[in-house]
């Protein structure tokens, strides 16, 4: 029976309580209980809480457990498949290690203790290295060493995957080949639009080819797919810890028949596949006709990009360096940042990967010896990839504010030779007739644009961008100014004899314009001709590649000036525009022209938006007249006009050529957006507020908290400050 409560309301049966719902107190049963069949269960206590509570089970939270411990120390949780075979504890919560997770952990640490230890070679020097030091005198002592022993006495340990899940993790690999036809015509789709820059056209196509002919080779007339893979798996984990055997004689076919069936190998073709769908049309008939598996870009690009990493987890268990595994890596670089932006701690790890198999492989030293020896295509190749990693390690660390890693003085980057693809692959003789349409300085005489010409060019910009980071990040600011634009950044201090010595002593601003200079004619580029619309061809392209990239050189000698120094130099206003107009120069030019259009997004977000930046800023701040002494004098008027129509233009192309797949695309649409709105202030007071060219994409309304449109806001300090999501880098593959 409800008895009534102390402050007068009838008290509810224990089920109605319980659950907090309203009792209607009838007795002996509820009418609810009645309705939900919970009569049994129904009954008025007369005190509800001064009964005691079941105890139920302690379910002890993250929290709870840190404030258990003293000083509330944190505690970092191990995996129970690695950890120690002890039993645990009986006060534990942890549940006891299997017998499979302990073998699943025994097969770990087998994997490491199996291995055969793995020696790097002494460099060119060799100071201090036992082996490299006995090896001068062994002429004298005539030391039978182990490596001169008969073949059948020196034991043979070759790696060779410790457990079945990595022979299982490379048949789930090698099963994707099933679609290297598919593949083969992607990476081909994207070299008709930006052929790579050290594995051209014809050496892809060879590559796609082996590993097509391997995989047919495996499952053909195989009644159990499975098990031909499984087989292939193992042997390839047994190859990539074998030396590739070379010789001079070796024509580009046979080299990459006898890498097909390494992981470095295969690795390298996900690579050029993930970086291929960058470049590819997402209506693209490849994919809409083409494509029986229904595979999504997006999710071909995941899978690619985790078969190549997995793919470098193998290479590095084997503990050895090749060609292939330097391709690899360069590659790999350049697809993570595409993917995740070159901000993100994966690609500079990658990139300290690269930079460690380019000085334990030897990309760095200049050997006359293996030139002789070695296939002519390789020796080509080998130059190509040591300028892309110096040129990947230069961008990055400017992007990142970082030291290089890849230091000049202690390298020998030779120049590669300016010859096409079709040109590499031929026979050495072949290809040194070929030469001799080179001038003296390995120019090609026809003036054409070749990949040699704009590694050439990359090679001298990364020179003086290395000279560049040495001031940006040096800890001392005393002698910017002069080694800006008066003191060479080399020390001279023996001079050459008939050496006028005032040349030897020129600022690094003077020095880009002198390398600039020295280009052959072909190379050059004026910005009269630029403006009556005379260049067209697809060689006038790589003259305004190379001016925008020795301009850009000059732009940051700028900003370190501005930046670390305050002092706001005309030049930076100039080469600022210049770099909007070359960029709109070359856009016309793809334009006008019948050939596919490259992917612009790179050079209009990391070159052009930080200059259209110093542009709109200088417009902003004559604007509200609030120039400081440092500030140069205004601009003339047609110079003020003619900036304002450049900014409207580059806004134009900047909506419209950067796709929202692409991760850059947020920033910019945020810089366009900034560029709008300093252009309708400017023009506020005398005309009518135009349209927007194109309509404000729905971003978040506090991305410009930070931009005060009435004082002089650096457009450039909320660049340097963004989270980028993605960088493409040079165009490298």
């Amino acid at each position: 029976m409800a008895t009534p409560r102390r402050n007068g309301q009838l008290s509810s049966c224990e089920p109605c309580r319980k659950s907090k719902l309203r009792c209607d107190h009838q007795s002996p049963i509820c009418g609810r209980c009645l309705c939900h069949g919970q009569a049994e269960r129904c009954f008025y206590h007369p005190a509800p809480l001064t009964q005691p509570r079941a105890r139920a089970s302690r379910v002890v939270s993250r929290r709870s457990k840190r404030q258990q411990r003293p000083d509330n120390q944190l505690v970092f949780r191990v995996d129970q498949r690695i950890s120690s075979t002890a039993a645990p504890s009986p006060q534990s919560d942890l549940p006891p290690v299997t017998d499979a997770e302990n073998t699943l952990r025994d097969q770990h640490i087998a994997q490491w203790t199996a291995k055969e230890k793995q020696t790097l070679g002494p460099g060119i020097l060799g100071l201090v290295s036992p082996k490299d030091i006995f090896r001068e005198y062994e002429d004298t002592l005539h030391v039978e060493e182990p490596g001169s022993l008969p073949a059948a006495t020196v034991p043979t340990v070759t790696y060779s995957p410790s457990n079945s899940n990595q022979v299982l993790l490379g048949v789930q690999i090698l099963s994707h080949l099933q679609k290297i036809h598919w593949f083969h015509e992607i990476i081909e789709l994207k070299n008709k639009i930006s052929p790579g820059w050290f594995l051209g056209p014809p050496l892809t196509r060879a590559l796609c080819n082996s590993i097509e002919q391997m995989y047919d080779c495996a499952v053909r007339n195989s009644q159990d797919t499975h098990a031909s893979l499984a087989t292939l798996s193992r042997q390839i984990f047994v190859n990539t810890s074998e030396d590739i055997q070379i010789h001079s004689t070796m024509n580009f076919s046979e080299y990459f028949d006898s890498i097909t069936a390494r992981w470095e190998t295969i690795g390298l073709v996900f690579a050029l596949l993930g970086t291929a769908l960058f470049h590819t049309p997402d209506d693209d008939p490849i994919f809409t006709h083409r494509n029986p598996w229904k595979l999504e870009k997006s999710q071909l690009r995941n899978i690619a990009t985790a078969i190549g990493e997995i793919c470098c987890q193998f290479c590095s268990s084997a503990g050895t360096t090749s060609d292939p595994f330097c391709w690899f890596t360069t590659q790999q670089i350049v697809l993570l940042s595409s993917m995740f932006g070159d901000s993100d701690y994966r690609v500079w790890q990658k990139l300290g990967d690269l930079s460690t198999i380019v000085y334990a492989f030897g990309l760095h030293q200049s050997d006359k010896d293996f030139e002789e020896d070695f296939p002519f295509f390789l020796v080509e190749i080998r130059k190509r990839v040591m300028v892309c990693a110096y040129a990947i390690d230069k961008e990055l660390a400017t992007s990142l504010g970082r030291p290089p890693r890849i230091c000049s003085r202690y390298c020998s980057i030779l120049p590669p030779l300016d010859i096409s693809y079709e040109t590499i692959v031929l026979s050495r003789s072949e290809g040194e007739r070929a030469l001799q349409n080179l001038d003296a300085n390995g120019w090609n005489t026809e003036g054409n644009l070749t990949v040699g010409v704009r590694l050439r060019v990359v090679l001298l910009t990364s020179l003086l961008r290395e000279s560049i980071l040495e001031l940006s990040l040096s800890p001392t600011t005393q002698h910017i100014p002069a080694r800006v634009e008066f003191v060479s950044h080399r020390v001279q201090i023996i001079l050459i004899s008939g050496t006028d010595r005032k040349e030897l002593y020129r600022g690094l601003i003077q020095e880009s314009r002198q390398t600039q200079q020295d280009l052959p004619s072909f190379m050059h580029w004026s910005p009269e001709d630029a403006a009556a619309g005379v260049y067209n061809s697809t060689r006038d392209e790589g003259r305004a590649f190379a001016h925008i990239e020795f301009t850009y050189q000059e732009f940051l000698l700028h900003r370190i000036l501005l930046k670390r120094l305050g002092i706001n130099s005309q030049g930076l206003i100039e080469s600022s525009l210049e770099i909007v107009t070359t960029l709109l120069d070359i856009i016309a030019m793809q334009t006008r022209s019948d050939h596919l259009v490259a992917n612009m997004s790179w050079d209009l977000c990391y070159i052009g938006l930080p200059a259209a930046g110093i542009l709109t800023s200088n417009l902003l701040s004559e604007q509200s007249s609030q120039i400081s002494n440092s500030s140069p004098a205004p601009l003339p008027a047609n110079f003020r006009l003619l900036t304002i129509q450049k900014l409207i233009l580059f806004v134009s192309h900047l909506t419209s050529l950067v796709r929202p797949h692409e991760g850059s695309y947020e920033i910019a649409q945020q810089g366009a957006r900034f560029i709008r709105r300093v252009l309708d202030r400017i023009h506020s007071p005398e005309y009518p507020q135009p349209a927007p060219l194109t309509p404000d994409i729905d971003l978040s309304k506090d991305w410009y908290d930070g931009c005060d449109l009435d004082g002089n806001f650096d457009f450039i300090a909320w660049f340097d400050n963004i989270h980028w999501t993605q960088d493409p880098l040079l165009n490298f593959t």
